[in-house]
């Protein structure tokens, strides 16, 4: 498998110095950037050569205890490409777009964030990290395959550690990009930590001065539950659900369709949206936002018809990547060429385990080899058919004004309405957040028992027998 994937970096029309090009001009878009893949070939190899690539490792402590895995070689290539994606973020938000690697001159800010990888299970976003917090939310064993919506959910909870960036993580599920909702997440989080500071520098008998905890994306929708308590919910969008290696179950929610009296523009989403919403408009604090859309471009596989939607987003200047490859073969798709291919930075190559010393104004030789390590120079270049349909595309706003462009970019697009929907307020026939998590039937009922009167038809599963992918989960 690795062999056919390595032979695929190299086509019959290829620049001999840079095999992951075409010999003849076609644009190049690399995560907002657009080259010409004759005139910039300098360019790319220096873009491409700057960006994180986290591979498999060999030699790092166990994971999960004495007994665990010391290498990831064979099963870490997604946890690798979660890597990646976040880490492209941190670089986007900490050194800026056009940053470039210069390993003669090794910024701190850039040793800083390699340490939030490091080999270790004290590293923010270390494969021991990544694999216990699956292991343990997911009952997976360490070792297990991880698909990208789950690396996505992750990444969210890891998130929550990183105090250096104070990233707002939101991982979006059935209803796209809601823009007011999402706003308000990146607020409220700043608003809370800042109340809380507040709050403990007032005090004069706690004196724990540790970083408050950033309030959770599931927080606003518990408390937004609560608020809808006693009010009957709209559950319209069918949901599919993986029940075994070959069939897929197409659930029918039940539909409760509520009539409101003339002129009453009250409305469960609008309750949702109120409590999402408390807030001060006026606040000027913006946490930087890091947005991952799960997506499923086809069935059994990708789905041309999707190409051209999927590479505009590779015009895009909040454009972190996308992850997904092929079963078992995760890759980090970093950008497009011509109509019909991507560049990918490919994890499957097993490295010593990487552990950083502080960082130091001189760059030792031992740091410098060691720093190479996290640089690639041999891109693959593949056609878009051959991916799989599961797949996860992120972007990163440090501030609501880059927000507010990529939803305008996305809206004027026609093709990305494709992908995913965007949309100002979360329209009413949209779950609210706090129920577009229910995945089975039992749950609709306990909601429906509970919320609002009795429902007589029950949801009706409708399974299809299509192969469902047993380690790119559906989404």
């Amino acid at each position: 498998m690795d062999a056919y994937w390595g032979s695929l970096a190299v086509f019959a029309n290829t620049d001999t110095d840079h095999p992951y090009l075409p010999s003849i001009d076609k644009p190049v878009w690399i995560l907002g950037e657009e080259h010409s893949a004759l005139n910039d070939q300098e360019e790319i190899a220096n873009d491409i050569r700057s960006r994180l690539w986290f591979t498999y490792r060999r030699g790092f402590a166990p994971i999960g205890g004495e007994k665990g895995p010391t290498t990831d070689t064979g099963w870490g290539c997604m946890h690798r490409c979660g890597q990646m994606l976040i880490g492209q973020a941190l670089v986007h938000l900490h050194l800026g777009r056009e940053w470039r690697w210069n390993p003669d001159r090794l910024d701190r800010s850039y040793l800083r964030i390699l340490k939030m990888f490091e080999d270790k299970p004290t590293a923010p976003y270390s494969i021991h990290k990544i694999a216990s917090k699956a292991a343990s939310d997911d009952n997976k064993t360490v070792s297990s395959w991880l698909g990208p919506n789950t690396v996505a959910q992750i990444l969210k909870k890891l998130s929550a550690s990183d105090r250096w960036t104070n990233l707002v993580v939101h991982v979006t599920t059935e209803d796209g990009i809601v823009m007011q909702e999402i706003k308000s997440l990146c607020r409220r989080s700043a608003s809370a930590r800042n109340s809380k500071i507040a709050a403990i520098d007032e005090s004069t008998c706690n004196k724990d001065t540790s970083p408050p905890s950033p309030i959770s994306h599931d927080s606003l929708h518990l408390s937004a539950e609560r608020k809808n308590s006693d009010r009957p919910v709209i559950v319209s969008s069918p949901i599919t659900v993986e029940v075994d290696d070959e069939s897929v179950a197409i659930i029918l929610p039940p539909v409760y369709n509520m009539s409101f009296p003339s002129g009453d523009d009250s409305s469960p989403t609008s309750e949702v949206f109120s409590v999402l919403t408390t807030t001060t408009a006026a606040s000027s604090t913006w946490h930087p936002l890091f947005l991952v859309l799960p997506l499923r471009l086809g069935l059994h596989e990708f789905n041309m018809r999707y190409a051209p939607a999927l590479q505009g987003l590779f015009k895009l200047r909040q454009c972190v990547g996308v992850i997904g490859g092929r079963p078992n073969h995760a890759l980090w798709l970093i950008g497009s060429v011509g109509d019909d291919e991507v560049l990918c930075l490919d994890p499957h190559t097993t490295q010593a385990a990487a552990i950083l010393g502080e960082p130091a104004p001189g760059v030792s030789e031992e740091a410098a080899s060691l720093d190479g390590s996290f640089h690639c120079t041999t891109p693959l270049r593949i056609p878009l058919r051959r991916l799989d349909p599961s797949l996860a595309v992120a972007f990163v706003c440090r501030t609501e004004a880059d927000f507010d462009d990529l939803c305008a970019h996305l809206l004027a697009d026609k093709l990305s309405s494709s992908l995913f929907e965007v949309h100002e307020t979360r329209p009413r026939n949209i779950p609210p957040p706090s129920f577009t998590s229910l995945r089975t039937p039992e749950e609709w009922g306990e909601l429906f028992a509970s919320s609002g009167p009795a429902i007589p038809a029950s949801p009706t599963p409708l399974t299809s027998k299509c192969k469902a992918d047993g380690d790119f989960e559906l989404v």
